[in-house]
Protein backbone atom coordinates (compact mmCIF):
# COMPACT_ATOMS: atom_id res chain seq x y z
CA UNK A 1 0.00 0.00 0.00
CA UNK A 2 2.87 2.39 0.87
CA UNK A 3 4.56 1.61 -2.45
CA UNK A 4 1.41 2.71 -4.33
CA UNK A 5 1.41 6.07 -2.53
CA UNK A 6 5.10 6.56 -3.30
CA UNK A 7 4.49 5.90 -7.00
CA UNK A 8 1.50 8.30 -7.02
CA UNK A 9 3.54 11.03 -5.33
CA UNK A 10 6.50 10.58 -7.70
CA UNK A 11 4.20 10.72 -10.76
CA UNK A 12 2.37 13.79 -9.43
CA UNK A 13 5.65 15.60 -8.70
CA UNK A 14 6.99 14.72 -12.15
CA UNK A 15 3.88 16.03 -13.84
CA UNK A 16 3.93 19.18 -11.71
CA UNK A 17 7.58 19.83 -12.63
CA UNK A 18 6.77 19.20 -16.28
CA UNK A 19 3.94 21.75 -16.15
CA UNK A 20 6.03 24.39 -14.35
CA UNK A 21 9.35 23.89 -16.15
CA UNK A 22 8.64 22.06 -19.43
CA UNK A 23 11.91 23.11 -21.08
CA UNK A 24 13.97 21.83 -18.12
CA UNK A 25 11.81 18.83 -17.41
CA UNK A 26 13.07 15.28 -17.36
CA UNK A 27 10.31 14.68 -19.88
CA UNK A 28 11.77 17.13 -22.42
CA UNK A 29 14.33 15.64 -24.80
CA UNK A 30 16.36 17.97 -27.07
CA UNK A 31 16.19 17.07 -30.76
CA UNK A 32 18.14 18.22 -33.85
CA UNK A 33 17.76 21.99 -33.40
CA UNK A 34 17.96 24.08 -30.24
CA UNK A 35 14.43 25.32 -30.84
CA UNK A 36 12.93 21.83 -31.14
CA UNK A 37 12.10 19.34 -28.37
CA UNK A 38 10.41 15.99 -28.03
CA UNK A 39 8.08 16.05 -25.05
CA UNK A 40 6.87 12.93 -23.27
CA UNK A 41 3.28 13.29 -22.14
CA UNK A 42 1.97 10.75 -19.61
CA UNK A 43 -1.08 8.87 -20.92
CA UNK A 44 -3.02 5.83 -19.76
CA UNK A 45 -1.00 3.61 -22.10
CA UNK A 46 2.41 4.97 -21.04
CA UNK A 47 4.08 8.00 -22.57
CA UNK A 48 3.25 9.78 -25.81
CA UNK A 49 6.00 11.76 -27.55
CA UNK A 50 5.10 15.17 -28.93
CA UNK A 51 7.36 17.31 -31.07
CA UNK A 52 7.47 20.97 -30.04
CA UNK A 53 9.13 23.61 -32.18
CA UNK A 54 9.42 27.23 -31.12
CA UNK A 55 8.63 29.82 -33.77
CA UNK A 56 11.48 32.12 -34.71
CA UNK A 57 10.93 35.45 -36.44
CA UNK A 58 13.55 35.82 -39.11
CA UNK A 59 13.28 39.42 -40.27
CA UNK A 60 11.71 42.66 -39.10
CA UNK A 61 9.78 42.82 -42.38
CA UNK A 62 7.93 39.60 -41.51
CA UNK A 63 7.00 41.01 -38.10
CA UNK A 64 5.26 44.08 -39.50
CA UNK A 65 1.51 44.19 -39.54
CA UNK A 66 -0.78 45.82 -42.07
CA UNK A 67 -3.65 46.53 -39.67
CA UNK A 68 -4.58 46.03 -36.00
CA UNK A 69 -7.96 44.95 -34.72
CA UNK A 70 -9.46 44.61 -31.26
CA UNK A 71 -12.08 41.92 -30.66
CA UNK A 72 -14.33 42.52 -27.63
CA UNK A 73 -16.68 39.71 -26.61
CA UNK A 74 -17.56 38.43 -23.14
CA UNK A 75 -17.22 34.84 -24.39
CA UNK A 76 -13.52 33.82 -24.22
CA UNK A 77 -14.10 30.97 -26.68
CA UNK A 78 -15.39 33.45 -29.26
CA UNK A 79 -12.48 35.86 -28.89
CA UNK A 80 -9.95 33.01 -29.04
CA UNK A 81 -11.62 31.43 -32.09
CA UNK A 82 -11.97 34.70 -34.01
CA UNK A 83 -8.37 35.65 -33.17
CA UNK A 84 -7.10 32.26 -34.35
CA UNK A 85 -9.11 32.45 -37.59
CA UNK A 86 -7.86 35.94 -38.41
CA UNK A 87 -4.24 35.21 -37.50
CA UNK A 88 -4.29 32.00 -39.56
CA UNK A 89 -5.52 34.04 -42.54
CA UNK A 90 -2.25 36.04 -42.52
CA UNK A 91 -0.82 34.53 -45.70
CA UNK A 92 0.19 37.72 -47.50
CA UNK A 93 3.22 39.29 -45.82
CA UNK A 94 2.09 42.82 -46.68
CA UNK A 95 -1.51 42.30 -45.45
CA UNK A 96 -0.99 40.74 -42.02
CA UNK A 97 -3.50 41.54 -39.30
CA UNK A 98 -2.46 41.88 -35.67
CA UNK A 99 -5.30 40.78 -33.39
CA UNK A 100 -5.93 41.86 -29.80
CA UNK A 101 -8.77 40.57 -27.64
CA UNK A 102 -10.68 41.52 -24.53
CA UNK A 103 -13.42 39.65 -22.71
CA UNK A 104 -14.61 42.68 -20.77
CA UNK A 105 -15.91 45.88 -22.36
CA UNK A 106 -14.92 47.82 -19.23
CA UNK A 107 -11.32 46.58 -19.45
CA UNK A 108 -11.25 47.18 -23.22
CA UNK A 109 -12.32 50.77 -22.66
CA UNK A 110 -9.82 51.39 -19.84
CA UNK A 111 -6.94 49.93 -21.88
CA UNK A 112 -7.98 51.41 -25.24
CA UNK A 113 -5.17 53.21 -27.10
CA UNK A 114 -6.30 55.98 -29.49
CA UNK A 115 -4.94 55.82 -33.04
CA UNK A 116 -3.67 52.26 -32.43
CA UNK A 117 -6.48 50.04 -33.73
CA UNK A 118 -7.85 50.15 -37.26
CA UNK A 119 -10.99 48.15 -36.52
CA UNK A 120 -13.05 47.05 -33.53
CA UNK A 121 -15.04 43.81 -33.71
CA UNK A 122 -17.53 44.22 -30.87
CA UNK A 123 -20.24 41.91 -29.55
CA UNK A 124 -23.47 43.75 -28.78
CA UNK A 125 -24.74 41.75 -25.80
CA UNK A 126 -22.22 41.94 -22.95
CA UNK A 127 -22.58 42.39 -19.19
CA UNK A 128 -22.03 45.76 -17.43
CA UNK A 129 -21.67 47.63 -20.75
CA UNK A 130 -23.19 46.62 -24.07
CA UNK A 131 -21.32 46.93 -27.35
CA UNK A 132 -23.09 50.14 -28.36
CA UNK A 133 -22.18 51.87 -25.10
CA UNK A 134 -18.58 50.69 -25.47
CA UNK A 135 -18.31 52.00 -29.03
CA UNK A 136 -19.91 55.30 -28.08
CA UNK A 137 -17.24 55.77 -25.38
CA UNK A 138 -14.40 54.68 -27.68
CA UNK A 139 -15.50 56.99 -30.51
CA UNK A 140 -15.25 59.88 -28.05
CA UNK A 141 -11.56 58.94 -27.65
CA UNK A 142 -10.76 57.93 -31.26
CA UNK A 143 -13.11 59.09 -34.01
CA UNK A 144 -11.08 57.33 -36.75
CA UNK A 145 -11.45 53.71 -35.62
CA UNK A 146 -13.84 51.60 -37.71
CA UNK A 147 -16.36 49.33 -36.01
CA UNK A 148 -18.01 46.00 -36.81
CA UNK A 149 -20.78 44.93 -34.48
CA UNK A 150 -21.64 41.27 -34.03
CA UNK A 151 -24.50 39.47 -32.35
CA UNK A 152 -26.31 36.17 -32.39
CA UNK A 153 -29.66 37.94 -32.10
CA UNK A 154 -31.72 40.20 -34.30
CA UNK A 155 -31.42 43.97 -33.95
CA UNK A 156 -33.96 46.65 -34.75
CA UNK A 157 -31.95 49.28 -36.61
CA UNK A 158 -34.62 52.00 -36.34
CA UNK A 159 -34.93 51.62 -32.58
CA UNK A 160 -31.16 51.54 -32.32
CA UNK A 161 -30.84 54.84 -34.24
CA UNK A 162 -33.24 56.45 -31.78
CA UNK A 163 -31.22 55.28 -28.75
CA UNK A 164 -27.75 55.84 -30.25
CA UNK A 165 -28.14 58.52 -32.96
CA UNK A 166 -24.38 59.10 -33.27
CA UNK A 167 -23.57 55.45 -34.08
CA UNK A 168 -23.34 54.11 -37.60
CA UNK A 169 -24.31 50.48 -38.11
CA UNK A 170 -22.45 49.98 -41.37
CA UNK A 171 -20.83 46.69 -40.47
CA UNK A 172 -22.86 44.02 -38.71
CA UNK A 173 -21.87 40.34 -38.47
CA UNK A 174 -24.47 37.81 -37.40
CA UNK A 175 -23.19 34.91 -35.27
CA UNK A 176 -22.70 32.08 -35.91
CA UNK A 177 -20.47 33.03 -38.82
CA UNK A 178 -18.36 30.95 -41.19
CA UNK A 179 -14.59 31.36 -41.18
CA UNK A 180 -14.49 32.45 -44.83
CA UNK A 181 -17.21 35.07 -44.34
CA UNK A 182 -15.51 36.46 -41.21
CA UNK A 183 -12.16 36.77 -42.99
CA UNK A 184 -13.69 38.35 -46.11
CA UNK A 185 -15.81 40.79 -44.13
CA UNK A 186 -12.99 41.92 -41.83
CA UNK A 187 -10.53 42.31 -44.70
CA UNK A 188 -13.06 44.27 -46.76
CA UNK A 189 -13.66 46.61 -43.81
CA UNK A 190 -9.92 47.14 -43.46
CA UNK A 191 -9.29 47.85 -47.19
Amino acid sequence: MQMTWVVVIVVCLSIALFEVFPERSIWSIPVRDADEHMIAVPTSGGLTLLRQKQEIHTTKEQERFWKRILIVDDNPDMTWTFKKILEDSNVEANKRIEVYTSNSPVVALSEFKPNFYDLLLVDINMPRMNGFQLVEEILAIDINVRVCFMSSGEINREALREIYPALSLGCFIRKPVTMNYLIKRIRSELD
